[in-house]
């Protein structure tokens, strides 16, 4: 079995632990200086710089009466609850909603990875959780990330990485009507390029590792 062969060398490989440490922080030293600046935000003062922990990401949808879009975080999750609620107004014309008798929203971009122009699912970001001066904050995205974000999405990544059509089977294609088709597609182009950078900075027998710690979960 290759797969369990695969796993038997990672777990039973010396590993000179010294040598790992010193080449992962050299990796991600570099990483950081190449890649820091995609996780920068303005703390709400507007002058203080932050590092973004994780940014939440909502679906968004069409009101079917007035036809114009809903962000579905900021229209049906009550956060003070923590509930979604399952009828709630449009925020434009205050018609019924539900998540059933809405329609996406969608996106067309040209994917030059696979050189296709492609349509998804929109998405837009709805909230920051970031760490300034050493404490952690949440805010909702301003100009400043939504500029950050666009220059991201404009930028090439010059890295390698993985773009394989999901492979036949009611599950693993599970995703293609939202336009979810490729591997890279199940990430934001800033994780995308941020592990692409990660991994080719890594010397082959370190990738191996790596890889093989991956595979294990």
């Amino acid at each position: 079995s290759p797969a369990a062969t695969f796993i038997a060398y990672n777990y039973n490989t010396p590993v000179g632990v010294d040598e790992f440490e010193r080449e992962a922080k050299r990796i991600l030293a570099e990483v950081e200086a190449e890649c820091g600046w995609m996780y920068e935000t303005l703390h709400t003062d507007g002058k203080t710089k932050g590092k973004i922990n994780y940014t939440v990401w909502s679906d968004v949808f069409v009101c079917p009466e007035c036809a114009s879009e809903v962000i579905f975080w900021e229209s049906a999750v009550n956060v003070d609850e923590g509930k979604v609620e399952d009828e709630f107004p449009c925020p434009h014309c205050t018609a019924s909603l539900t998540k059933r008798n809405m329609e996406r929203a969608w996106t067309t971009s040209y994917d030059s990875a696979i050189k296709e122009t492609i349509r998804q699912a929109k998405q837009v970001p709805v909230l920051i959780n970031y760490t300034a001066s050493g404490k952690r904050h949440e805010k909702k995205p301003d100009d400043f990330d939504r500029a950050l974000i666009a220059k991201i999405e404009n930028t090439e990544i010059p890295y390698w990485f993985p773009t394989t059509r999901m492979m036949n089977g009611q599950e693993t294609r599970r995703n293609d009507p939202i336009g979810i088709t490729h591997t890279h597609h199940f990430y934001t182009k800033r994780n995308l390029f941020v592990f692409s950078a990660f991994f080719s900075k890594c010397p082959s027998w370190m990738e191996w590792i790596v890889t093989g710690a991956i595979q294990r979960g």
